[in-house]
C-alpha cells in the first residue's frame, strides 16, 4: 500500500509540473524589422544571416537565445512577447558588412510592436544594377562601390532561378548556367552573361518554367565570408 502511495503520488507531481511547462503563453506579437545600409535595405541568401535575440534578465549565453533569421531582402521576424525587453545582436563574421562591436547591440524596451531596423555598414555595395533577357541571354550589369576598405573582392556572379528566391545556391547554375567573374576591384563596371538555351520548358526543376519568366539577381562575395550582397530579384521574360 505503502509502494502504491508513492506511486501515484509520483505521477501527480509529473502531471502539473508537466501542466505548469505547457501553461506558459505562446509569444503573442511580431518583432521585425529591416537589415539597412542608412535607407537601403541589404539583399543576402535567403535565411542565411543569423542574429541573436535575447530575452533581458536572463544570461546571455549559447542556450538564452532565439535565432533570428534574415530574408533575402533584409527583413526579419520574430515571435516575443509584447511589454518585454529584448537585446538583439548580430554575429560577428556571418554578414557581407563591418564585424558588429559590443556597441551596436539594440536594447528594446517595452516593446510595444515597432519596427526596429538593424543598421550595417557594408563593405561593398552593387549599385546601377540592370538586368535584361533577349530571347534567352540573361544579362547583368552593375558598377561595385567600396563603402569600407580592406575587404578583397573573390568574385561578383549572374544568377538565374525559377523562383524569386534565387541566389548563388538556389539557380540554375548545375548545369554552368551561372556566370561568375573573378579579380574584381572597387569601381568597376561588371556585365555577365547567362545563357539560358540550353534548358527545356517544362515543370521540373532545373528547366524554363511555363510561365515564360525567370528571377535573376546579381551577387557579390568576399574573401573570407560566406554571406554575399545581392541586388534585388529581377524577373526577366524569356522566349
Amino acid at each position: 500500500m505503502k509502494k502504491l502511495f508513492y506511486f501515484l503520488s509520483f505521477i501527480l507531481a509529473v502531471s502539473f509540473t508537466s501542466c505548469e511547462l505547457d501553461n506558459y503563453d505562446e509569444p503573442n506579437v511580431n518583432l521585425t524589422g529591416t537589415v539597412k545600409y542608412g535607407d537601403r535595405p541589404i539583399y543576402v541568401r535567403n535565411n542565411q544571416v543569423v542574429m541573436h535575440l535575447y530575452e533581458e534578465g536572463w544570461e546571455l549565453s549559447s542556450s538564452t537565445y532565439m535565432n533570428v533569421q534574415v530574408a533575402q531582402d533584409g527583413t526579419y521576424s520574430a515571435g516575443i512577447y509584447s511589454g518585454k525587453d529584448y537585446r538583439l545582436v548580430r554575429v560577428a563574421n556571418m554578414g557581407p558588412w563591418v564585424n558588429p562591436t559590443d556597441e551596436d547591440a539594440i536594447i528594446i524596451d517595452n516593446y510595444d510592436g515597432r519596427t526596429v531596423d538593424v543598421q550595417v555598414t557594408p563593405y561593398y555595395l552593387l549599385d546601377d544594377a540592370t538586368i535584361t533577357c533577349s530571347g534567352r541571354q540573361v544579362t547583368g550589369t552593375c558598377t561595385i562601390t567600396e563603402v569600407t576598405p580592406g575587404a578583397t573582392i573573390e568574385k561578383v556572379g549572374l544568377y538565374v532561378g525559377r523562383n524569386i528566391i534565387v541566389d548563388d545556391t538556389r539557380n540554375l547554375g548545375q548545369g554552368g548556367y551561372t556566370e561568375e567573374n573573378a579579380g574584381l576591384t572597387a569601381g568597376q563596371t561588371v556585365t555577365l552573361n547567362v545563357d539560358l538555351s540550353g534548358f527545356s520548358t517544362n515543370s521540373i526543376n532545373n528547366s524554363l518554367p511555363q510561365t515564360g519568366f525567370v528571377y535573376a539577381r546579381m551577387g557579390l562575395k568576399i574573401a573570407g565570408i560566406d554571406a554575399m550582397i545581392f541586388t534585388e530579384p529581377v524577373q526577366v521574360h524569356f522566349n
